[in-house]
């Protein structure tokens, strides 16, 4: 958060729109939940807010923290607190927990949709030909037969280009097809948001995945998506779609209007929602010293769940 501050704050001063985010902070679950949603919001409902970034917490204010920031240091037990767990262990002690997995509304969770991908470029709307399967994320993350030199030349067979993008995670003008696939399947993948399927819709591209949690708990359709569970059903669902024109233009069609639930607009609105319920109900709710208590005994417990 430190490291950030200052530059977000000019950022805020100024009311730059949501696409104009650095990607600096759109690629860390850190500066995604807290500085984008501020920049989000003081851009979409400046004029009802007012949204600023501070060291630590402040009473009379709600103070959005990332699980990470959650600790002593900025002392949450001063003020109303909201933390965005992300895929981290389960937090006690804040007043609000938003989650980024709608499963978690099952177990009375709040969920509040992770942002899209600022600054995105979506594909190009002279593109007929479906020919590019594009993968956007961390290479450490990426299933290793996923880049081998057999799967590109089986995907080449059937006329089809494997693109990784490492750095750039915004332009999609050129590709046809996303993949969301992970190395690891640990406790961790249910937290996991559906981030890269949101990203697709926007892009207007279709997803092929591995029917994450996260993905599958946000389904509706069978347009949503396709799944594939290995690089020989990735290839499979790929031709097939390659040789399906029409399956391909009514799955983005489709993305297109999901988007009504999942767009910056969308999850914008959801968080104002949010903190108009906060107001509503005031804000100094609880005793100082019960909340640092609670807060306390958790840091005590925290070494020893995953």
């Amino acid at each position: 958060m430190d490291k950030y501050g200052e530059s977000v704050q000019a950022l805020l001063n100024a009311r730059i729109h949501p696409d104009d985010i650095p990607q600096v902070l759109s690629v860390s679950g850190c500066t995604v939940w807290t500085f984008q949603t501020l920049i989000n919001l003081n851009y979409y409902y400046g004029d009802d807010i007012t949204c600023s970034v501070g060291t630590t917490c402040l009473p009379n204010k709600i103070n959005l923290l990332h699980y990470d920031d959650f600790s002593p240091r900025v002392k949450p037990w001063r003020g109303l607190t909201v933390v965005c767990r992300a895929d981290r262990p389960h937090v006690f002690g804040a007043d609000y927990v938003v989650e980024q997995i709608k499963s978690a509304e099952k177990n009375g969770g709040l969920f509040i949709s992770h942002w899209p991908q600022p600054g995105l470029k979506p594909r190009c709307a002279q593109r007929t030909a479906i020919t590019t399967i594009g993968y956007f994320g961390r290479m450490d993350s990426f299933p290793p037969e996923l880049t081998s030199d057999a799967f590109r030349e089986n995907l080449a067979a059937h006329g089809l280009l494997l693109k990784i993008e490492l750095n750039n995670w915004t332009d999609y003008q050129d590709v046809d097809i996303v993949l969301c696939f992970r190395k690891d399947h640990d406790h961790t993948l249910s937290r996991k948001p559906a981030s890269k399927l949101i990203n697709a819709w926007l892009a207007g591209c279709v997803l092929i995945c591995d029917d994450e949690p996260a993905v599958k708990a946000i389904k509706n359709s069978p347009l949503d998506y396709l799944v594939a569970h290995n690089s020989a059903e990735i290839i499979k669902t790929a031709v097939m779609l390659k040789n399906n024109p029409d399956l391909y233009h009514a799955m983005t069609a489709h993305g297109k209007q999901r988007l009504g639930e999942y767009s910056r607009e969308a999850v914008a609105k959801n968080w104002m929602l949010l903190f108009d319920k906060i107001w509503a109900k005031g804000l100094n709710q609880q005793n100082i010293t019960m909340k640092a208590l609670v807060f306390f005994l958790w840091k005590a417990v925290k070494p020893f769940r995953k």
